[in-house]
């Protein structure tokens, strides 16, 4: 196994939060579902559901959707994912986080011409230091995807735009207690809900599983050194019954 490291940064990000339902206050840093994305598109797999992907099989597509999972992600993102065993860890490297207002028309209801004003709270000049380990072929590949990314790449929402830094193969993390760190329980700091992929939504008929916090240290909230801060960025869950 190799490791890839390389920086994340943009003019602001929104990191939406699964347990607002709003999704209106965007948290520190990216959750490990958040980075699988950004690989995936750089690598060019494609939503079954996006003006991008090919010809999916409707048939599943209708079995998700009618089972809750009306956009599915990219099959060959959750292969990749499983088939190289996709472990991530990031950190924050940008200084001290401010929030602005970042506020919006939405659609109050599909049919009438009415707008909701959407309030959001975007991260300004978010930066971050993102490492993941895969098979070395695999990480030849991504690092060379980054470069050249098969989709444009984004900070959490699609007008966040991200650009990647300093992108290397190293034989270990930099030891810092700054990396993110798995947490159950009430969070204190800056909180992001510990998202992965489902790579067998076909069976459970869920995308995401949300368990636990990831936390991001700052100043304010330091963290500690960790042995391993590499996460693994996918899950397998049981068949669903019934």
């Amino acid at each position: 196994m190799s490791i890839l490291i390389f920086e994340l940064r943009g003019d602001m990000a929104l990191w939406r939060n699964v347990y607002d339902s709003m999704g209106s206050y965007s948290c520190l840093g990216p959750a490990p579902s958040n980075l699988a994305g950004i690989c995936g598109a750089a690598l060019g797999f494609a939503s079954p559901r996006s003006q991008a992907a090919g010809k999916p099989d409707e048939k599943s597509l209708k079995l998700l959707d009618k089972n809750g999972v009306p956009w599915p992600v990219s099959p060959d993102l959750l292969a990749w994912e499983e088939t190289n065993d996709f472990h991530v860890a990031c950190r924050w490297i940008g200084k001290f986080p401010v929030r602005a207002p970042w506020n919006v028309n939405g659609c109050k209801e599909i049919g009438k011409g009415e707008n909701l004003r959407i309030q959001q709270q975007v991260i300004l000049a978010p930066a971050y230091e993102v490492a993941v380990r895969l098979p070395d072929a695999e990480t030849e590949r991504l690092a060379a995807a980054l470069r050249q990314p098969a989709f444009p790449l984004s900070l959490g929402a699609s007008f966040c735009r991200a650009v990647v830094r300093r992108i290397r193969l190293v034989e270990a993390l930099p030891e810092s207690a700054d990396w993110a760190f798995r947490f159950d329980g009430v969070p204190l700091g800056e909180a992001v809900p510990f998202s992965r992929h489902i790579v067998n939504p076909e069976d459970c008929f869920e995308r995401i599983e949300s368990d636990g916090y990831w936390l991001y240290p700052t100043a304010e909230n330091p963290g500690v050194k960790q042995n391993d801060p590499f996460v693994r960025g996918w899950i397998r869950k049981p068949e669903a019954l019934g």
